[in-house]
């Protein structure tokens, strides 16, 4: 039998076309890498740049705040121990020692109805009216919002300088009232409400009111009522006792009674008592009670309800002899540049002004530590060391000019009259309070020229290093900008080409594919043919066009 014919593929045999492909385009992404690499790199240059700046800026704010000392020397308010109020400097006040009494707090005028026995209760349809600042405002009730908490809501949609709400008091028989309270204090904010409801039981806020009687807790058949009219002028509870008990009308009775206010007595319910007639209690209230029996040891309880829970009023301090009138107890106008939070009412007590040598103190120490922070920053990104990655912004030569010239501006400045000294060794600055009080106390007009020398040499050196146009810190940005807008370009182009000429070799492995594939199915063809032939002789038959042949 002759030999089976053999597809004899030149240069390609047991090559792998796709791991040629990736070694193609492995290739491809090292320039690419490299650029994506730079991108990153410039990226850190721009952020160390953001806080070097930022480290300028807080280096300004320290100087803007020794310049304002210069022009507002630094003061501080001290009170006297028993002093009804806090001070505070919030401007630029006279030095000096003040004399404060204070007879009024402000406060926000706080409405309350009587009291119901849910949040959910009735109270009717119709409108309600309240005016503030002399404008009414008619709030509609309905149906669908005729509750105390359905009131308090459509009170709080109308924005109209009051917030309602639903407190529940805890007195007793009915503890829910409807609360309405001014946003801010003072005679100016005060309102009025007034209602026009059906259905239900309207909201009182003009008069006391006496609640309902909860006599849950006697056990007797005698039913207590409490009624008359309430002249007292706190809501609260009273609690009554039945200390001898017996039938209403028929035995002598003792009742004793205490109130939330610490008020206290005793009513004596006679033998001859006629049922349902008043008893005089306390505040213009009565006890009327029904026939029957009072079982000793029996309780019951009633709430009653003042509508004006907290007046609309002005703070009043007087200093010296004028007396100064304010809506809120963070009282400006009674000393200039400063605020009195009012805590109490009394006096007279005293508030000093006088110089804050601490403050200014603190102003330079916060100038060191900025100081500190920026040379720190500048020298850590801008510095190599020899075997080390180098940093960010390695040989950075405007930062390091922007550092020899802070440095040398403050070589003109006498620093021991500020406490400041210089460390040789790596530039820093370190600060003595104690040697700036010192020389404050002994030394005034130095320690003043000390610090005006101190703005004027510095403060330009910043204020140039931050120009948004000009400044190192802008313009290196923007430099480090372009570069990246420049190599994104180039890895665009080069993702591209690498992309075109991965087509392109997917499509001509693709054609080799298929040639080869088309190879194998003539060597079979012939295969299959010569099986049917014996002991003929083997040929050879070359394939036109290519470097393949056919051996049979």
């Amino acid at each position: 039998m002759a030999a089976a014919p053999t597809l004899t593929l030149s240069n390609f045999t047991g090559l792998d076309f796709n791991e040629i492909l990736d070694s193609i385009l492995a290739a491809g992404q090292v320039p690419i890498t490299n650029l994506q690499n730079e991108v990153t790199a410039d990226q850190t240059s721009i952020s160390s740049l953001g806080t070097i700046g930022g480290d300028f800026t807080g280096l300004q704010n320290a100087l803007s705040a020794i310049n304002n000392s210069l022009t507002v020397p630094p003061t501080a308010a001290t009170t006297s121990a028993d002093a009804p109020f806090t001070a505070s400097v919030t401007g630029a006040p006279v030095t000096g020692t003040y004399t404060i009494s204070v007879s009024q707090l402000a406060s926000a005028e706080v409405l309350a109805s009587q009291g119901y026995t849910s949040d959910t209760s009735t109270v009717g349809t119709g409108t309600i009216t309240i005016t503030t600042d002399g404008t009414p405002t008619t709030i509609n009730i309905t149906s669908a919002n005729d509750t105390l908490d359905g009131v308090a809501s459509a009170i709080n949609s109308a924005n109209i300088g009051v917030t309602a709400q639903v407190v529940d008091t805890g007195l007793p028989g009915a503890p829910y009232r409807l609360q309405i309270s001014a946003d801010e204090a003072g005679t100016a904010n005060s309102f009025t409400v007034s209602s026009s409801l059906s259905g239900g039981t309207a909201p009182d806020f003009t008069d006391n009111e006496i609640g309902p009687t909860d006599a849950s807790l006697v056990t007797g058949t005698a039913t207590p009522t409490i009624g008359g009219t309430y002249t007292g002028a706190v809501s609260q509870g009273y609690q009554f006792t039945v200390t001898s008990g017996g039938t209403v009308g028929t035995d002598p009775i003792t009742i004793s009674y205490t109130s939330a206010s610490g008020e206290s007595g005793t009513i004596n319910v006679p033998a001859g008592y006629t049922a349902g007639s008043p008893l005089t209690v306390a505040d213009g209230l009565t006890l009327s009670l029904g026939a029957g029996t009072l079982n000793t040891g029996d309780q019951f309880s009633v709430g009653v309800f003042v509508p004006q829970v907290s007046s609309a009023q002005n703070a009043e301090v007087q200093v010296g002899t004028e007396v100064i009138s304010s809506s809120t107890n963070n009282v400006t106008g009674a000393i200039p540049g400063v605020t009195l939070q009012l805590t109490n009412t009394g006096g007279p007590a005293t508030v000093t002004v006088a110089s804050d040598d601490n403050a200014l103190a603190t102003q330079v120490s916060n100038f060191v530590s900025a100081y500190n922070t920026l040379i720190s920053d500048i020298n850590t990104n801008t510095q190599a060391i020899p075997n080390q990655t180098p940093p960010p912004l390695a040989a950075d030569g405007g930062l390091r000019m922007e550092l020899f010239s802070l440095q040398s501006a403050l070589g003109t400045i006498n620093l021991s009259n500020l406490g400041i000294t210089v460390n040789q060794a790596d530039g820093s600055l370190s600060f003595n309070q104690t040697a700036l009080l010192t020389a404050e106390a002994s030394n005034s007009s130095g320690v003043t020229q000390a610090l005006g020398q101190l703005y004027s040499a510095i403060n330009p050196e910043v204020t140039g290093a931050l120009d948004p146009n000009t400044g190192v810190i802008a313009a290196e940005t923007s430099s480090y900008n372009s570069q990246i807008t420049d190599l994104n370009n180039q890895i665009a182009t080069l993702n591209q080409q690498l992309q075109a000429e991965q087509a392109n070799l997917q499509t001509e492995f693709g054609q080799i594919q298929a040639e080869v594939e088309s190879y194998q199915n003539i060597s079979q063809l012939f295969t299959d043919n010569s099986s049917s032939s014996s002991g003929s002789g083997g040929s050879s038959i070359p394939l036109p066009g290519s470097n393949l042949t056919v051996s049979a």
